[in-house]
């Protein structure tokens, strides 16, 4: 595996504005004192692409060449670790890691059917269920019992990310069910704010980092301003979630609502990669880079320390690329 080789290069998978992950990783050795950071993404005009120490362009996730053309990016430029960072690629990851593993690279992915939680959220609701663990009432659309859901609803496609396609309504009449397509579910609105916990899960299941984040301002779906909060039964919730997911491996996050004044917590969403917002748990003191790699190395490792009260306040800047060859775009 990739702690027990020479390789040096990461590889950042999908890495569209990324920019932040690309720095950090050109700060994380991986062999010694050598690090190289890889980029690949579908489009040229990646800002963290261009970022990266090298940026390889590859065909759709959903393009039968993309595992082979990965494969050959890795093999060609000594790359030890690839982290996927966006849904529809974590589940094509997962069903080919040991094809990755057989080349010595280590992909930082879960099961297929962790990946499968985090794309599908009515089998997470279930299997939420299945575990005993807190979540609010869902339903399928097509199936929504008349008076089974009172008061604020949230209606969100099954297969959805970013925030993308979500709406809001004060009631389930006020939602107009007739005009939503048939893959949405329907939630009971969790009553108070949401935190997102990122945590880090190495090779035999165990925990090797917690770290909640309340969301204050999000922009596209990602944290535009957060900080990192020690809320005990929240990293207790999240610990339960990081121990009993078939197969969890890597850096995943959970986002939890909370609500303060009555202790009560829902799970909303699992997602199986490293997150938006996970810069800030980094910064904060938790490197997941370096307890995923100790852990590759077969290292006993304690859990990692973090700052609460550690701010985060993103700001956009930009990323100039010398001589671009303007046609590329009408190709």
């Amino acid at each position: 595996m990739a702690g027990e080789t020479a390789r040096t290069s990461w590889l950042l998978s999908s890495a569209g504005r990324r920019g932040s992950l690309v720095n950090l990783l050109k700060q994380q050795p991986m062999h010694g004192d050598r690090s190289r950071v890889i980029a690949t993404d579908r489009s040229e005009l990646s800002a963290a692409g261009r970022l990266a120490d090298v940026f390889e362009q590859v065909p759709s996730v959903r393009d039968e060449a993309f595992i082979p053309r990965t494969l050959e990016i890795a093999r060609l430029h000594d790359v030890g670790v690839i982290i996927p960072t966006i849904d529809p690629e974590i589940e094509v990851y997962a069903n080919h890691r040991d094809e990755f593993a057989e080349q010595g690279v280590d992909v930082w992915v879960s099961s297929p059917e962790v990946s499968r939680l985090g794309w599908d959220k009515w089998a997470l609701y279930q299997w939420l269920r299945e575990q005993g663990l807190p979540t609010v009432e869902t339903f399928e659309v097509s199936d929504l019992p008349t008076g089974a859901l009172t008061g604020a609803v949230v209606a969100k496609p099954r297969s959805g990310s970013s925030g993308i396609g979500v709406v809001l309504a004060d009631s389930v009449e006020a939602l107009n069910v007739a005009n939503l397509d048939e893959s949405y579910i329907i939630q009971s609105r969790a009553p108070g704010f949401e935190v997102t916990v990122d945590f880090a899960v190495g090779r035999d299941g165990r925990v090797l980092g917690i770290v909640p984040r309340r969301r204050i301002e999000v922009r596209g779906g990602e944290v535009s301003k957060g900080v990192t909060v020690d809320y005990p039964a929240v990293i207790e919730v999240a610990r339960q979630v990081a121990t009993r997911l078939p197969g969890a491996y890597g850096a995943l996050n959970v986002q939890v609502f909370y609500e303060p004044s009555t202790g009560e917590l829902n799970i909303i969403e699992i997602n199986p990669r490293f997150g938006g917002g996970y810069p800030l748990a980094h910064l904060a003191g938790a490197n997941f880079f370096d307890a995923l790699l100790r852990d590759g190395r077969g290292e006993d490792i304690s859990e990692l320390e973090w700052n609460p009260g550690t701010l985060l306040l993103r700001y956009d800047t930009e990323v100039i690329v010398s001589g671009f060859d303007i046609r590329s775009l009408d190709a």
